[in-house]
């Protein structure tokens, strides 16, 4: 059967016996088909009821697909992509393999529409299982009907922001890292962040006092309520139902940028002098990609980042998401679609920020993993960042808030979670290290070139080295540039920050219920090497041959780390300053994907010659390169211009 409609045709094909019904739908008008769709099943999706059945009938499965056909503006009249022709259409509209799918609400404000649905999609689920969790038959599916619930996908403007299924992973990701990387988060920003689950994690920390979330959309906000509600739901640890009203959030609907500008900017009105500067800063509000103004805006506009960067306490820690993930076979961000993502980076490096981090989320359910940022004002929050698995877990111990029956309120986040974060995923640096010019980095530090000779350390052997002890020689000639003793070279002994600072304070406090750690500790500052490279003092002891090299006098080295500085001698420098970036890394930058992938590398990797060496010349290195606190800076030029004049052995 075929009806048509002016420019419009409707189109029907029945198997009765089958019980099956296909419907094609066309028009050419301006209007959309997708709110027939209640009236078409309530129509047409009828049950079969068998002559001899009394029983319950099976409700009939209705698929559905709403394509857009001919040519279109793909840019509506505030810059926006056509909702239909973005994720909501390509994702959702278009998919006719779903054993379900719904609208649950479609909602214009004065910003944005919102859209979402209700979604069974047959690769996680499926439809009779859903309805089996519904029944009280005592199955696995109805005792359990938290595992077959359907998703519900929310769309702005046609672009998808979160998903049922990938609430807490995404939310807990984009939150928690940057919020454990502070040592005590007091005051909180939010931006955007309208469903409220970022508002929910934030509330989960026992230090938080207050958190302020501007989000310019109020109709957002409460929408989400009705139709999202465990995005904002606090009252599994909180004795608030609803996050926004929970005592500690001040939720104002306002525009973050002008509000942020207004109070902070040096060139703003400074309209409230009362507000105190923030610990963390989180952005949720649009992705990078999106190609719209309002993106623009956020990305690439350094009064609004100066002004978050004034907004921000000494130590403040800011953290935002950056949209989809790169792929291997991405372009350099600086040149592709991703433009925006390095704005963003090279922007929060001319405003301040001393450290910056990339990581990603691969279980948000957007079908493609998620990447992260976070910026810290103070170089020493690293510490907190690659604190190790076991100290996570303690800090969520401590700091996260319980249900009211006892259990963790983290769904998805704990300590092996934020180790993984540590380590940006190998298609950042791909990406990172197409740019040009060449980060310097990238030349180093993405594990051993093939081309590249080593000295094995059965060429060295250790000897006497005049007044000064023993030192490492060679056997056999060396070119400059050789790598040394690589197989030995990641055999060391460390101790991190946080281990350093414990043990220094335990010997200092019972210095003689200590003695046998007093003697350890003088074979770590005597035969190892201090960085501060995860942001304190840290210290590592070559446990090879390596570690027996003497320090060369009056900058007479023959060994070094490749790629490092090392024209700086004891006789040169000034003892009362030390270099700004020195115990960091030789290259200027704050953002250095290819180095937080091989830290281990950058750290305990091979020494290089630094030029040609003799048979049987001593092996000598820069002691003053593996400084790494300005407290010991003082200390170790003078030590080594004592031991350099013959003044100690």
């Amino acid at each position: 059967c075929v009806g048509v409609l002016l420019e419009s045709h409707v189109s029907f094909h029945t198997w009765p016996t089958e019980g099956v019904i296909t419907l094609d739908l066309f028009t050419c008008g301006s209007k959309p088909l997708v709110p027939t769709m209640p009236l078409i099943e309530g129509r047409f999706a009828v049950p079969i009821e068998p002559d001899d059945y009394d029983g319950e009938l099976e409700q009939p499965v209705v698929l559905w697909s709403h394509k857009l056909r001919g040519f279109r503006d793909p840019v509506g009249p505030h810059g926006q992509k056509d909702p239909l022709a973005s994720d909501l259409g390509a994702y959702m509209l278009e998919q006719i393999e779903f054993d379900m799918k719904r609208e649950i609400a479609s909602v214009k404000s004065e910003f944005q529409r919102i859209d979402i649905y209700e979604v069974i999609r047959p690769r996680f689920n499926d439809l009779l299982s859903y309805r089996k969790s519904l029944s009280n038959d005592g199955s696995y599916e109805a005792t359990h009907p938290e595992l077959y619930r359907p998703d519900r996908v929310v769309f702005l403007d046609g672009v998808m922001q979160s998903t049922l299924y990938g609430d807490e992973a995404y939310h807990e990701a984009l939150v928690h890292p940057g919020m454990f990387a502070h040592p005590d988060p007091r005051r909180v920003a939010i931006i955007g962040g309208g469903e409220g689950a970022t508002l929910r994690e934030v509330l989960k920390h026992k230090t938080v006092e207050k958190v302020t979330m501007i989000e310019i959309d109020e109709v957002m906000v409460n929408v989400s309520h009705q139709y999202l509600p465990s995005w904002s739901d606090c009252s599994g640890f909180t004795d608030t139902q609803w996050c926004v009203e929970e005592p500690r959030a001040d939720v104002r609907y306002e525009d973050a940028l002008a509000w942020f500008i207004d109070r902070f900017s040096e060139d703003g009105s400074k309209v409230d002098e009362a507000v105190d500067p923030f610990d963390v800063i989180i952005m949720d509000a649009l992705d990078p990609q999106d190609n719209i103004p309002f993106a623009e805006a956020l990305y690439d506009n350094i009064d609004f980042l100066e002004a978050m960067y004034d907004g921000m306490t000494d130590n403040g820690v800011i953290v935002m998401q950056l949209g989809e993930s790169p792929g291997y076979a991405d372009a350099a961000d600086t040149t592709g679609r991703d433009e925006k993502r390095a704005a963003i980076t090279r922007l929060l490096e001319e405003v301040g920020f001393e450290s910056i981090h990339v990581y990603e989320e691969s279980h948000s359910a957007f079908g493609y993993p998620w990447s992260y940022l976070v910026a810290f004002k103070a170089f020493e929050n690293r510490v907190n960042w690659y604190l190790s698995e076991p100290e996570v877990e303690v800090n969520i111990h401590d700091r996260i808030l319980p249900t009211h029956d006892g259990k963790s309120s983290l769904r998805y986040f704990d300590g092996a979670t934020m180790v993984s974060y540590q380590i940006p995923h190998k298609a950042f640096e791909t990406v990172f290290c197409r740019d040009e010019p060449l980060p310097e980095e990238c030349k180093y530090y993405r594990g051993y070139d093939p081309s590249e000779d080593d000295v094995p350390v059965a060429a060295f052997e250790v000897k006497e080295s005049g007044e000064k002890g023993f030192g490492v020689f060679t056997k056999q000639e060396i070119s400059h540039g050789y790598m040394l003793g690589a197989e030995e070279s990641s055999n060391h002994v460390k101790l991190t920050p946080t281990t350093t600072d414990m043990v220094e304070t335990l010997a200092h406090k019972h210095p003689d219920e200590a003695k046998a750690l007093n003697t350890f500790m003088k074979y770590i500052y005597f035969y190892g090497f201090q960085s501060r490279v995860h942001g304190a003092p840290e210290h590592r002891v070559d446990s090879g041959i390596m570690t027996f090299v003497n320090h060369g006098c009056g900058g007479n080295v023959n060994v070094g780390e490749e790629g490092f500085d090392d024209t700086f001698s004891e006789a040169t420098v000034d003892a009362t300053a030390m270099p700004k970036k020195h115990g960091k890394s030789s290259n200027d930058s704050v953002h250095q994907i290819a180095i937080d992938r091989h830290l281990d590398q950058f750290m305990g990797g091979p020494d290089w010659s630094m030029r040609n060496i003799k048979a049987g010349e001593e092996l000598t290195n820069n002691y003053l390169s593996f400084t790494g606190s300005h407290e010991d800076w003082e200390k170790d030029v003078k030590e080594l211009r004592r031991w350099c004049s013959n003044e100690t052995k």
